[in-house]
């Protein structure tokens, strides 16, 4: 009897200290749950910020827009102007705060390709290779109808969600040291953003430097191939380059990588003896971007690729994810740009301090 009563003692306090254990584990892992959340939300909303201000010397209402397809010169109001980029260049379908930043950033590549003067006889034009895409509002809807299949009231209703952007960010730049930027952007980095000095030159841009950027991996040219015989492959390279290469189809490794940049993409290759810049590849052979493996199957050779564009400044579809989990168009703008200012400009009196 006192066996049994001793046995039942035991497995009565074994339970009771199990069931505190577990609990006590659970509340800790609760805890430590919720205060990874709270530093979570803490860092968002450290990172979104505020806006600052800067007095300039004019903010244009109306700019010259030239078409490049007919040299026409299109005199519009900027914020029509900048609703005709936003849409060229962002998806609608992409979250309100991303197409606010894509917004802001359309309208400070304006004001600073203005203070270029890169054209004579207008502000900018709308050849993306130039400045940036613009379609007017009846091609937008013609391209939505024939490309997205939308019906009339779904581009009345993109269209609005386009206006709410450029409207609610009326007058607002990125600023660095007082100046306007080099608003740079592409569609999708591949996880991450690339230095400018790997792309062009030698340049030392202090906002233009690589970042992570997550939640790329759902878009639908996150990955992509170009798949080239060695034939084909030696003709594209030699049709557009000076310096003429000559591949060895019966050599395993068709293409040498020399080196890397810091982001991990391709800096610098050597095909059939002569070095190619990966950019310049990327433009020769029509690849998505320069974060890419090459391997050699039969008489083929394949470059796996892996995100979508130059690789500098913002990337739009890294700015939908962060707009997806919280950050405003100021969060993610100062994201992508190092160091900048989201800044509200504005026109006062006639003295030149703090001017742009």
């Amino acid at each position: 009897m006192k066996k049994f009563v001793f046995f039942y003692a035991f497995v009565l306090a074994l339970l009771v200290f199990t069931v505190v254990f577990y609990t006590n584990k659970l509340d800790k892992e609760s805890i430590g749950k919720d205060n990874v959340q709270n530093i979570y939300k803490e860092n968002i909303i450290e990172q979104n910020g505020k806006l600052t201000t800067l007095k300039v010397k004019e903010v244009k209402d109306r700019i010259k827009l030239k078409i490049s397809s007919t040299g026409q010169i299109k005199e519009l109001e900027t914020s029509e102007y900048i609703k005709g980029v936003l849409p060229a260049e962002m998806p609608p379908e992409y979250h309100i705060e991303a197409l606010k930043a894509q917004a802001i950033v359309a309208r400070t590549y304006l004001y600073k390709k203005m203070n270029s003067n890169a054209h004579k006889d207008a502000d900018i034009c709308d050849n993306p290779a130039h400045c940036q895409a613009w379609y007017s509002l009846d091609r937008l809807y013609d391209i939505w109808k024939r490309s997205k299949g939308y019906t009339e009231e779904e581009c009345n209703m993109y269209f609005a969600k386009v206006e709410q952007a450029v409207d609610s960010t009326k007058d607002i730049v990125v600023t660095y040291g007082g100046k306007y930027i080099n608003a740079y952007f592409h569609a999708c980095s591949g996880d991450k953003t690339e230095d400018v000095s790997a792309i062009w030159g030698k340049q030392n841009i202090p906002y233009l430097k690589s970042v992570e950027s997550k939640g790329e991996e759902g878009y639908k040219n996150y990955t992509s191939k170009v798949k080239l015989t060695v034939s084909d492959l030696q003709t594209k390279l030699n049709k557009s380059s000076t310096t003429k290469c000559s591949i060895n189809k019966d050599n395993e490794e068709i293409v040498e990588i020399l080196s890397y940049t810091n982001s991990g993409r391709i800096d610098k290759v050597k095909i059939g003896g002569v070095v190619y810049k990966a950019e310049e590849l990327r433009t020769l052979l029509g690849l998505r971007s320069t974060n890419f493996t090459v391997n050699k199957e039969g008489e083929k050779v394949i470059f796996n690729v892996k995100g979508n564009g130059h690789g500098v400044g913002m990337s739009q579809v890294g700015a939908d994810y962060y707009a997806k989990i919280g950050y405003t168009y100021i969060g993610i703008i100062k994201h992508y740009y190092t160091g900048v200012d989201v800044t509200k400009i504005y026109v006062e009196g006639d003295t030149k301090e703090n001017e742009i």
